[in-house]
């Protein structure tokens, strides 16, 4: 009948762009969301194990990648994009895992801290930086990267800053609004 015609075809009209799933490489992800983010968003570049969170703010890519690579992927993309800087954290586990519990782990460290901003980069317990990344969504977008690495407590969170105000600027300006009332 015309009337089950047009039911149909405005189902396919409505349901058509839920059928074309588009799926975008996760390095052109990085850059776009380097890009698009901004002041208080997260990144964050997770081993496998690293939780699905429920948190509203929260979107999980899986990349499907070796886990430095990924982390080089996010730093060159937020170095790259004009608006913001890296505020770089680390898990404290990561520094003192034992090698015969986590073959490898020192290597990964040392490579990663070679790469990663040393004057920006904190240690937190893995516990507390979980809570940073729900308080974060809370309010703002956070981004995981998940990979294929396989090594504890090696995620590493980007807050992401003002990239053209320093914190010093801020501090200034807070200074120069008190004098001024």
């Amino acid at each position: 009948t015309p009337m089950k015609l047009l039911i149909l075809c405005t189902a396919l009209v409505i349901c058509a762009p839920l059928l074309r799933a588009e799926t975008i490489p996760w390095e052109s992800r990085v850059n776009q969301e380097a890009n698009r983010l901004g002041h208080r968003n997260m990144i964050v570049v997770a081993d496998s194990a690293y939780p699905v969170q429920t948190g509203k703010g929260v979107k999980v890519v899986s990349t499907g990648a070796d886990h430095l690579t990924v982390v080089k992927a996010v730093l060159a993309a937020i170095r790259s994009a004009p608006g913001v800087r890296p505020l770089v954290a680390l898990d404290k586990e990561f520094a003192h895992l034992p090698e015969e519990h986590a073959k490898g782990a020192a290597a990964l460290r040392k490579s990663m801290l070679e790469i990663l901003p040393r004057e920006n980069l904190r240690e937190e317990l893995h516990e507390t930086l979980l809570k940073e990344v729900n308080t974060t969504a809370e309010s703002y977008e956070v981004i995981v990267f998940k990979t294929t690495g396989t090594t504890a407590y090696s995620s590493v969170f980007f807050t992401l800053d003002c990239g053209y105000w320093s914190a010093e600027a801020e501090q200034a300006l807070r200074k120069r609004m008190e004098k001024d009332h």
